[in-house]
């Protein structure tokens, strides 16, 4: 074992705390709790798969990189496998839950306790994540079937990439994000999904997709640099809603076989499917946003 990775797995094993057992309550469900310290990182790379349940994320406490709560259904085999790996000024933390009964898991590495009892319902499952406000992060969130709540209000957002399957989400932002966002990607598929808040995101570039379902994206907040944004939507039906007080470009491909219904404070211009708003012409900081739809349905409105 080199040097390297004698000093990895040292900071490994002081800062990522052994599972603890919160307790069982009489409704026959578990609560394990899970933390993980700051030490000498400047940002950190977050990748969160969570395959099924409820996911809560939200600020967290400065002097720990994340706080990890998993309440289940004590008869349930599944387990939370968290990991954390300092190199240079780099953090890098994956936390995963899957179905699969072949989950990588060491029972004699971790002090994670099990009781079991009777009772076991996707919806029971409950991730809740609280991450530090101090540091940069990116973020990486794969969710299959649950619900989303997550809060990036107060964090210090990096980078942004979010996909989920049949789940119904809530994303918002209520302050300007502290750093700037190079990129947002969001996907979602069967599902309903609803952002707002986007602009605090402080993004130079986010794509949105969206398959069968109805989203709704509010570019509420501060508008804090020049901004572009595609959205492409396939079966489902996206309203967008901008402040008026952001200088706003819309350009659509309005085919045939998509509506779009845009109200009276877009301008049309001389060019074909480009709407702008008055002040856009005279501003420094814009929002450019780009849409494509298939055989679906997009409202855009002003506030």
């Amino acid at each position: 074992m080199t040097l390297r990775q004698k000093h990895r797995l040292i900071i490994a094993s002081s800062l990522l705390t052994a599972g603890t057992f919160v307790g069982v309550g009489q409704s026959g469900y578990e609560v394990l709790r899970r933390e993980v310290a700051r030490s000498s990182e400047k940002q950190v790379n977050v990748k969160l798969e969570a395959s099924f349940g409820n996911v809560t994320l939200t600020k967290g406490q400065k002097d720990k990189i994340v706080i990890v709560e998993y309440r289940k259904s004590a008869k349930e085999k599944q387990r939370l496998r968290v990991s954390y790996d300092i190199s240079g000024d780099q953090g890098d933390l994956d936390l995963e839950i899957k179905e699969s009964r072949k989950f990588d898991y060491d029972d004699e590495a971790s002090s994670w306790r099990e009781h079991r009892t009777e009772g076991s319902h996707l919806e029971d499952r409950e991730w809740n994540l609280k991450f530090s406000d101090a540091i940069p992060m990116s973020y990486d969130i794969e969710l299959g079937a649950g619900k989303g709540d997550l809060d990036f209000t107060g964090l210090k957002v990096k980078q942004l990439k979010f996909s989920s399957g049949a789940s119904s989400v809530e994303l918002r932002v209520d302050e300007p994000n502290p750093v700037a966002c190079d990129v947002v990607t969001l996907e979602s598929g069967v599902s309903k999904f609803t952002a707002e808040g986007l602009s605090n995101l402080n993004f130079r570039k986010l794509k949105f997709s969206g398959g069968v379902g109805a989203y709704k994206l509010d570019f509420g907040g501060k508008l804090q640099q020049s901004a572009s944004v595609d959205i492409e939507v396939g079966l489902g039906a996206v309203t967008v809603y901008v402040p008026r007080e952001i200088p706003t470009r819309l350009i659509s491909d309005e085919s045939w076989f998509s509506t779009l219904d845009v109200d009276e404070y877009f301008e049309r211009t001389r060019k074909k499917s480009v709407y702008e708003t008055v002040n856009f012409g005279s501003s420094e900081k814009k929002l450019t946003i780009r849409i494509e739809s298939g055989l679906g349905s997009v409202r855009v409105r002003s506030r």
